[in-house]
Order: structure tokens, then C-alpha cells, then sequence
């Protein structure tokens, strides 16, 4: 890697001209300076600080091929068919689909969170429960797309339907059933169906809406064959 640039120098005739020296010093300075600044980039790690806004832009979409696009807060609907709309508004067969009015800013930590989910490549290429949780749990908690120390993954759920579908739940808590009312207390002096419960709350995750977008718009990058619900 070139470190040191060829510098300029003055033709011997003008050697002694000071303001021309200072000049060509100049120059020298800055070619120098532009150098060192390419050095330190190192522009495909694109999650340093060094690397945002449109810069990183530059980055995502030249290196990655990879576009900022905004999420959208809410989802679409239709109107047109019969209920959606009063009764004589838009005349017979009018069909339109109306997309969320709100969305997210997809700002330089969240852009960075999508680019690191779909190139990294240390969950393997086989997609799976564990790949998943995994892929969900980086996008949560890696700010800037770095590779965040996952050593558990219990916040997340994971759970397969009928017809392909894909149920994610991010969890604020978990509930322990300790007793209840039958085989516990006197008869009549407990109410049928009490229970005594145990919670535990978990730390909430503010990104979890945002993922939900990001998952629903396509944004991030699943497998087609399977359709995702999101809970938060």
C-alpha cells in the first residue's frame, strides 16, 4: 500500500524563490494529507465512524450494492372492493392501494445494521431457527453493524405456521406460573382460576419496531419461500 507520495520540487532556476518553495511545499502537504486520509478510511469496513452519511452511501451502493431506503411505519390497505369504502364514493371495479402515510428514518447506525445482515457470513449459509435468531439479535443490539457478542438469543422467538409462515416475536418478559387457586389454598377462600405468576421483564429493544419494518418491506434479505410475521 502506497504510504509516502513522489513529492514536487521547483527546476533548478527557481530554487531560490522562496514564495514558490512554500508553494511546492504546499502541495507536497496536501497530497500527503489526501493519502493518509484514503489510508485511514479504509472504506469497505463501512462500520467506523469515518464512513456516513453520503459517503457511506457512496460505499453501500459501489462496494455493496446496497441503497438507503426508508422504512415504512404502518402497512397498506386496499380500497376499492365492496366495505372498504361508503357506497357510492368510486364507482364499480375502482381498486387502489393506499401505502403507510409515516416511516422511519433510516439513519447511518440503522443503514449500517442492514448492510452487516445481509453480508455476514459468520452464521453459515444455511438458513435455519438458529441462523435467524442470530441474524435478528445483531440487527437488535450491533450498533453500527458491528459484530455484537451474541452468547444467548432467549429475547427472540421463533415459531413456524401453517402455509410457510414465520412467526417472530421480540419478548419484554417471561412469565413463570408458581400456583394457583385448586390444591393451594382453603376452598372459598382463593377465587377460581387465580394463579400467582412470576415475571421477569427484560430490557425492551427500541430497534424492535424498526426491524419489523425493515422485515416486512423486504428491506432485509429472507428467504422468499416463507412469509414473516413480526411481534413486538
Amino acid at each position: 500500500m502506497l504510504t509516502q507520495t513522489i513529492p514536487a520540487y521547483l527546476y533548478t532556476q527557481y530554487a531560490d524563490d522562496q514564495d514558490l518553495q512554500a508553494f511546492v511545499q504546499a502541495i507536497n502537504n496536501l497530497q500527503q494529507q489526501y493519502v493518509d486520509l484514503f489510508n485511514s478510511l479504509n472504506l469497505p469496513i463501512y462500520t467506523g465512524d469515518a464512513i456516513s452519511g453520503d459517503l457511506l452511501d457512496w460505499v453501500a451502493e459501489g462496494l455493496y450494492g446496497i441503497t438507503r431506503q426508508p422504512l415504512p411505519s404502518g402497512s397498506s390497505h386496499a380500497i376499492g372492493p365492496i366495505a372498504t369504502i361508503p357506497f357510492g364514493k368510486y364507482p364499480f371495479g375502482m381498486y387502489k392501494l393506499l401505502g403507510p402515510a409515516n416511516y422511519y428514518v433510516t439513519n447511518d447506525d440503522v443503514f449500517k445494521r442492514i448492510i452487516t445482515w445481509h453480508f455476514f457470513k459468520g452464521d453459515g449459509k444455511v438458513f435455519n431457527i438458529r441462523w435467524l435468531k442470530r441474524r435478528i439479535m445483531r440487527f437488535l443490539n450491533g450498533v453500527n453493524g458491528t459484530d455484537y457478542n451474541i452468547d444467548q438469543t432467549y429475547q427472540v422467538s421463533v415459531t413456524f405456521g401453517t402455509g410457510n409462515q414465520v412467526n417472530i416475536r421480540i419478548l419484554s418478559g417471561f412469565t413463570k406460573y408458581i400456583n394457583g387457586a385448586i390444591g393451594t389454598y382453603a376452598f372459598g377462600t382463593q377465587a377460581f382460576g387465580r394463579a400467582n405468576l412470576q415475571i421477569q421483564h427484560l430490557t425492551p429493544i427500541q430497534l424492535a419496531p424498526i426491524l419489523k419494518s425493515a422485515i416486512q418491506a423486504g428491506v432485509l434479505e429472507l428467504p422468499f419461500q416463507y412469509t414473516y410475521i413480526v411481534t413486538v
